[in-house]
């Protein structure tokens, strides 16, 4: 009997679906700012083929130089798309939904509070290391994106090979 209510208790919770009120639209940033500049950045920093643009990881990320989400696409062309984008948006805002919705309507206060920031800044364990230093063009642009104001400078300036074309 108790293994009856212990699958039944499993089927239960493995057919349940996320709040839609935890879902934020694709695309789309904190408070309808765009996310393309940001997935470049979290692409180019976390995106690597043995780190998060791995099918084997459960936030992955897509792109140039990374795993591409439409197979046709080569890693190093075309340059990441918006669909891919909206899949990185998605995998970020996936990992802690309800946090991140309150992390974005406080105007991004305290970012550290989200997985994704402290992991990347090296201060909870990450197997990928730090990739990304407090204050440095990467963490600003995250931040001001999580702010509703993505500063695309910072973006721009925190990926090497988008300044290699200016």
């Amino acid at each position: 009997m108790k293994r009856a209510l212990l699958l039944f208790g499993l089927a239960f919770v493995a057919c349940s679906s996320p709040d839609p009120d935890a879902r934020v639209d694709p695309g789309v940033g904190a408070s309808g700012v765009d996310f393309y500049p940001v997935s470049l950045v979290i692409v180019d920093k976390c995106g690597s083929i043995d780190c998060h643009g791995s099918k084997y990881r459960n936030m992955r990320l897509y792109g140039y130089g990374s795993s591409r989400f439409n197979p046709a696409h080569r890693p190093a062309f075309p340059e990441t798309t918006q669909a891919e984008a909206d899949q990185n948006y998605e995998s970020v805002a996936a990992v802690e939904p309800n946090l991140f919705r309150q992390v974005i309507a406080e105007g991004g206060i305290n970012p550290q509070r989200l997985t994704f920031i402290r992991k990347g800044r090296g201060t909870e364990d990450h197997k990928g290391g730090t990739t990304i230093l407090p204050g440095d063009d990467a963490d600003l642009c995250i931040q001001s994106w999580l702010q509703s104001k993505v500063d695309t400078a910072r973006c721009q300036a925190a990926v090497p090979r988008l300044n290699e074309k200016k």
